[in-house]
């Protein structure tokens, strides 16, 4: 049995497909392990949404643990949450700095072009710890097998040890996972027009000055079928709007379902929300609609089984999120992490499935519930029972999943000398 600190123990040769936020933790996350790292990303990365991302407790312990203090790219602290009626009527206000004291980690909202690129940085330059990671973009892959062998489109075959599957929510990966066959994505009934905003343009206008007077204030505008979210972001100089309403109301393209980058129109996006508070409007209407998109909210039923053989799934290849409880990129670091903990340095070929296996018990239960959470977070008013918040942060934030895995690959560990 390895244990991955004999000298001289040979790195596996591990190729991600999908060079997202998921993908990168993997690879950083791998790289850290010893391991020699090759990253496929379609994309050519020259568009890359702007947009903000949760770093709750349980993600950020695992962004410091790679060795980013996010604050030093302009992630700021939630401070404050705040939800309004759509007449503008204060439901309830909760300083969160007292309740954040809870978690060793402090809960950041992150600009996620921002976040990216550093990741991809740490990643693929020499600095830190392990081989850089080759990446390679504008790389379309075919098919992966269990074997380790991912074909791309040019009909170059590429092997490895290990493949990990983090292409999102369209995943080709997950096709060669066993049983994924009648597990399809399928629209939640919401969409959300997306886009970031100046805070200072906010703070300018009298009627508008509410929504942008408190650093690291989280509002939510709450209607009973659609909802806007509005939080800062970048040192607290942009806020990110998520506005949630009823797709058959919006523009989003059941063909383009999914893709974050399809255009939204701001005529169609003040015209969801003409019922809320004229304050809430005009701030909408300062949308550029040049930056403003609208994507159709996926889900997924539960896959049988992410991995088959040397394959193994991560992030919304595994679990696609619907972005009510604010997890999806932090669910996605976590199985970055519980997989590189399960694959220390010197493991061997023949233990990975064996591996892989002990990464999707670790996640496996976590992920579903965090997705069952959110999809409750995300029900209409006054359709189910009300929300627990406390529970759900309890569950989501105290958790540390290195922590999690290492434990659980301690007691593989003795069960297998045994």
């Amino acid at each position: 049995m390895a244990d991955g600190k004999q000298s001289g123990a040979r790195p596996l040769d591990i190729v991600i497909v999908g060079a997202g936020i998921g993908g990168l933790s993997a690879a950083i996350f791998l790289r850290q392990q010893g391991h020699n790292v090759t990253l496929l990303e379609q994309s050519s990365f020259s568009n890359e949404l702007g947009a903000a991302v949760h770093l709750a407790p349980n993600a950020n312990a695992l962004v410091r643990r790679m060795g980013l203090y996010a604050e030093e790219i302009g992630a700021n602290p939630t401070l404050k949450m705040t939800q309004y009626l759509p007449n503008g009527k204060v439901l309830f206000s909760s300083d969160l700095a007292e309740q954040n004291k809870r978690w060793p980690h402090p809960w950041l909202l992150a600009h996620r072009v921002h976040l990216h690129s550093e990741f991809k940085r740490r990643a693929t330059t020499e600095e830190g710890k392990g081989k850089p990671v080759a990446l390679r973009t504008s790389t379309r892959v075919k098919d992966v097998s269990g074997d380790g062998i991912v074909t791309l489109e040019s009909g170059e075959q590429i092997s490895a040890d290990v493949v990990v599957g983090a292409d999102g929510v369209h995943s080709r990966t997950r096709y060669a996972i066993p049983g994924s066959a009648g597990v399809n994505v399928f629209g939640s009934g919401k969409s959300a027009f997306r886009f970031l905003l100046s805070r200072q343009k906010a703070l300018d206008d009298a009627d508008t000055r509410k929504f942008a007077q408190n650093e690291g204030e989280m509002q939510i505008v709450m209607g009973r079928d659609r909802r806007v979210v509005i939080y800062p972001t970048a040192d607290n100089t942009l806020l990110n709007f998520v506005c949630i309403h009823p797709t058959s109301e919006s523009e989003a393209k059941k063909e383009d379902s999914g893709d974050w980058n399809q255009v939204g129109h701001k005529d169609k996006m003040l015209d969801v929300y003409k019922d809320f508070e004229p304050a809430l409007i005009k701030l909408l209407s300062m949308a550029d609609e040049e930056t403003l998109k609208v994507w159709e909210l996926l889900d997924m039923a539960q896959l049988p089984t992410w991995t088959d053989g040397r394959l193994v799934l991560i992030g919304d290849a595994a679990h696609p999120f619907t972005p009510h409880q604010g997890q999806g990129a932090g669910q996605a670091i976590e199985d970055g992490a519980s997989l590189a903990v399960v694959l220390p340095l010197g493991s061997s070929v023949e233990e990975i499935p064996e591996r892989l296996k002990l990464y999707e018990k670790c996640r496996y239960e976590r992920a579903s519930r965090i997705q069952e959470y959110s999809r409750i977070a995300g029900k209409d008013l006054g359709d189910g029972p009300p929300l627990d918040i406390h529970e759900y942060a309890e569950y989501n934030f105290g958790h540390d999943e290195w922590d999690a895995s290492t434990e659980a690959l301690r007691k593989w560990t003795n069960e297998t000398r045994a």
